[in-house]
């Protein structure tokens, strides 16, 4: 009876890696596609792309940086503020999310550092530091967010990937969570593409070096 049980468990595990979750696509126009896959947990994770022309990784990290005008172009965010340059290549951040009513607002604290992948391949890495700042009243705190954004210089154009896995918090069912962020990075990407494509970010703002990240 144990040796059959043991086999069952070992059947089920090599299944499980066998078929890994696959990404699903939820959209894909205009050089942007963005696909999603579900965790046990009912959140999906989200992966998504867009080529643009005429761009290079430096724009983006300028973009990224002038936070003022970070509400033009990332979907749902009221404002960005730089908490903390810990490094030339780490920062820490505080973003304030919109939210429809009733549901209330929410905000991140989050760590990124920005290294190299590759001869022309670059990742900010970011990853949520909940504690690193006292909560706010009447905004709930997302505790659990990892994500990336990846730069790849193809000769004159930019291939920016994002993927992002973050628990919202609070009582919002993850279905209706679920959608609002698929819809929010297929916007985000559309917004930046305007951006980078006409130049309307400051250049102004100091930003990340390429460093170590652990």
């Amino acid at each position: 009876m144990r040796l059959c049980l043991w086999i069952g468990l070992a059947c089920l595990s090599l299944s499980a890696v066998a078929n890994p979750i696959e990404w699903q696509t939820y959209k894909q126009q205009d050089d942007i596609k963005v696909s999603y896959k579900k965790h046990e947990t009912g959140i999906i994770e989200i992966n998504a792309s867009v080529l643009v022309k005429n761009a290079k990784a430096s724009d983006f990290m300028a973009l990224l940086s002038d936070t003022d005008n970070a509400p033009n172009w990332l979907e749902n965010v009221k404002s960005v503020t730089l908490m903390e340059r810990l490094s030339p290549s780490e920062t820490l951040v505080y973003t304030h999310f919109n939210s429809p009513w009733p549901v209330l607002d929410r905000d991140l604290v989050s760590y990124s550092c920005y290294h190299a992948l590759g001869e022309h391949k670059t990742e900010l890495k970011i990853i949520s530091q909940p504690y690193a700042k006292a909560e706010v009243s009447g905004v709930v705190r997302i505790k659990e967010l990892r994500a990336y954004w990846r730069l790849e210089e193809q000769q004159s154009n930019l291939l920016v990937s994002h993927q992002a896995y973050a628990d919202p918090g609070g009582s919002i069912p993850h279905w209706l969570s679920n959608k609002v962020s698929l819809k929010s990075v297929y916007k985000t990407l559309q917004a930046l593409t305007e951006q980078l494509t006409n130049n309307q970010f400051s250049r102004d703002n100091l930003i990340s070096q390429l460093g170590s990240c652990s």
